[in-house]
């Protein structure tokens, strides 16, 4: 009798783990099948991802080794350009490596699905069987296949989230040592990939400080900032640090969101709000694109962005923290000035997976008026499967790497023809161009928060170009942005050492003569 029951737990235990080991090896495939080599660097982050990751694969530590003078990198988080150079010393051959570091996000992302089922299960009730299919919907939505698709830290950042905000909600229910340990972990690690993560951290706190649990509230962040500490040292005291020119683009997040505010005030703020707010809306909306009805789109729109609230809603009760994580994930997300929809698509299997939830909760909660409920689910949901279906036909996620490759591919073919491998460049493109060429290469102007809502007039342009070329000794400085190029030549009309010697397909190439 003993041994049949150990046998039958054995068996029960194989097929607990048979259903997630399915979805993760599903999900890696469709990823993996999705991705398709690219010119890397053409997202920026994605290139500067690379970058630290080669300098780290070849002993350089992690430092901006494409910029003049080797500054420390104090800007991105160090936990994916680990990753991707611990994958890159074992294919050290770039750009032949880059199927092999795409198959490191296609793994992540079937990791991903694996703890939206585990977190869809065991903390909203769904069966297990409409579970695994929910989230391999959600996880292989185009969105997703976008950001894997390219070197970019979000697959991580999804990876961790699930399994955090378990943990999280779990030290909310019970919070014994062990747990506030082990959340306080993952918290830290999730921030070492995406600083943003710092929003999972402020709901953890907000609800256990709701439920008076102020000691628990204050060791979950303590743990989490010990395993930022490290990190957040090495940044504040590593040298050479970048010069004042290169801050916005490779100093400090929070500095540079500061010098906006200084600058612009709160109107800025909240003028970067309803900017992202109506970018949010245009970005859900073209996930439920039918035909060329505006209305339709409208409505279908609106529709999934109720569902999802209601998800929301249905969140408070089942997962304070992660409902928690949701208002203060947003909040960051409107007020950042910078396009959103890196931060909504990084989160896009959690806002789908709300969108579900909150049509299982009107349902069971609508009595008599489940009919509706069914009408006014089935329009958002018969969009987004439309959507989806015409984006897998295309292989659409592809379209703005190609096109951003195509545009980039004259400057990199004039660099390796024109240029001593010595040279340093000014581009826009600059991480393309030291990934393909090997020069060291940077920015022309500097980045600021305020460029989002007011672009740099011609003569912010040609006095921001004048103190990166007093900052950055380069010798030439390639030019794709027509504002960029009028820029400069106002400056070459008082500036006898910049001239024009080439003109590309898409850009115009200046030479600093000394």
């Amino acid at each position: 009798m003993t041994a049949a029951v150990s046998g039958v737990t054995l068996v029960r235990i194989r097929a607990a783990w048979l259903l997630p080991a399915l979805i993760i090896v599903c999900v890696t495939v469709i990823v993996r099948w999705a991705s398709a080599p690219y010119v890397v660097g053409v997202f920026h982050d994605d290139g500067i991802y690379a970058l630290l990751a080669r300098s780290l694969a070849s002993g350089q530590g992690f430092h901006y080794a494409h910029l003049p003078g080797t500054p420390a990198a104090t800007h991105y988080p160090p936990l994916y350009p680990l990753m991707l150079a611990s994958v890159w010393l074992l294919a050290p051959s770039f750009p032949r490596n880059v199927p092999t570091l795409l198959g490191l996000n296609a793994l992540l992302i079937g990791l991903s699905a694996a703890g939206c089922w585990y977190f869809a299960t065991a903390r909203l009730g769904w069966p297990h069987k409409r579970g695994a299919v929910a989230s391999l919907a959600v996880t292989v939505a185009t969105p997703t296949l976008a950001l894997a698709g390219a070197l970019l830290s979000e697959p991580l950042f999804l990876a961790l989230l699930w399994p955090a905000l378990l943990a999280s909600e779990r030290v909310v229910d019970a919070p014994s040592r062990s747990r506030l340990l082990y959340a306080g972990a993952l918290l830290g690690a999730l921030m070492l990939v995406r600083t943003h993560g710092v929003a999972l951290v402020a709901a953890v706190a907000i609800v256990l400080a709701a439920r008076h649990c102020w000691r628990q509230a204050f060791v979950v962040a303590l743990v989490a900032e010990c395993v930022q500490a490290p990190w957040q040292l090495w940044s504040h005291w590593a040298t050479p640090r970048v010069a004042a020119p290169l801050e916005g683009a490779y100093g400090s997040y929070l500095g540079w969101f500061a010098s906006g505010l200084r600058t612009g005030g709160p109107s800025f703020v909240l003028a970067t709000m309803s900017t992202n707010a109506t970018e949010c809306w245009l970005l859900l909306r073209d996930r439920v694109t039918l035909g060329r009805s505006d209305a339709v789109v409208s409505v279908a729109g609106a529709l999934l962005a109720v569902a999802a609230l209601c998800g929301a809603w249905s969140l408070l009760r089942k997962a304070p923290v992660t409902f928690a994580f949701i208002v203060c994930y947003f909040g960051i997300l409107l007020a950042w000035p910078y396009a959103p929809w890196r931060f909504l698509w990084a989160v896009w299997p959690l806002v789908m997976l709300l969108a579900v939830e909150g049509v299982r909760w009107c349902w069971t909660t609508a009595g008599h008026w489940r009919a509706v409920v069914a009408l006014g689910a089935a329009l958002p949901a018969f969009a987004v499967m439309r959507t989806e279906l015409h984006a897998y036909a295309m292989r659409s996620w592809r379209l703005p790497a190609q096109l951003a490759g195509a545009q980039i591919a004259p400057v990199v073919d004039w660099v390796q023809a024109h240029s001593s491998e010595h040279a340093v460049v000014l581009t826009e493109g600059e991480q393309v161009i030291s990934l393909y060429t090997g020069r060291k290469a940077a920015p022309p102007i500097a980045f600021s928060a305020l460029e989002y809502l007011s672009p740099p007039s011609v003569a912010d342009g040609s006095a921001r170009l004048s103190a990166m070329l007093t900052a950055v000794p380069a010798q030439y400085v390639i030019l794709l942005a027509s504002d960029m190029m009028r820029a400069a030549d106002a400056l070459a009309t008082g500036h006898p050492g910049l001239r024009r010697i080439d003109a590309l397909a898409v850009g115009v190439v200046y030479e600093i003569v000394p």
